[in-house]
């Protein structure tokens, strides 16, 4: 066993002083421009990048300067008044409409969801997170921003909903 690890190492030895001998040792070296001199390179542009072939294709592979960043998440921000019965949410949009009071303020007096307490605020989310025939309200794009949709009906009862912001999704809205 100690031989043959001898005897790698020895053939190992050899064949580097022969390729150093016989001029082959290009292979290994990196050639630096002559434009490297500190008269002609300039510094402060941070422009000192020095190619390096092989290396450089490695590394270029592993990295994303050719694709950009990805684009953002489609994300809508909305608020809503959860309310029992068609009749109630009649009731609370004949309210909107009137002008006798805000959306938070019924969002608060009427909606039984937890988050009529901030004013019916459901932040920020993504398709998928609420139920199907809610999402389909919010990320439509004939849904207009700021304006007052419902009723959507829903497992949980009946929804007046208001689409705040839509963002990400490219070129959809």
């Amino acid at each position: 066993m100690v031989f043959s690890q001898v005897s790698i190492s020895v053939l190992l030895l050899i064949s580097v002083v022969y390729i150093f001998t016989n001029n082959h040792a290009s292979a290994f070296v990196v050639s630096v421009p002559n434009q490297l001199s500190t008269s002609k390179m300039d510094l402060s542009s941070g422009n000192s990048k020095l190619n390096m072939g092989l290396f450089d294709g490695i590394s270029k592979a592993f990295s994303n300067d050719e694709y950009g960043s990805p684009p953002d998440a489609l994300k809508a921000t909305a608020r809503h008044i959860l309310v029992k019965s068609e009749d109630e949410a009649s009731n609370v949009m004949q309210k909107l409409s009137d002008g006798s009071s805000s959306f938070t303020e019924l969002a608060r007096e009427y909606s039984t969801c937890p988050s009529g307490s901030t004013g019916g605020s459901l932040g920020s989310f993504g398709p998928g997170t609420m139920v199907p025939e809610f999402d389909k309200v919010i990320f439509a794009p004939g849904t207009v921003i700021g304006s007052v949709i419902g009723p959507v009906e829903t497992p949980f009862g009946y929804h007046i909903i208001v689409v705040d912001k839509r963002t990400g999704g490219g070129d959809w809205y």
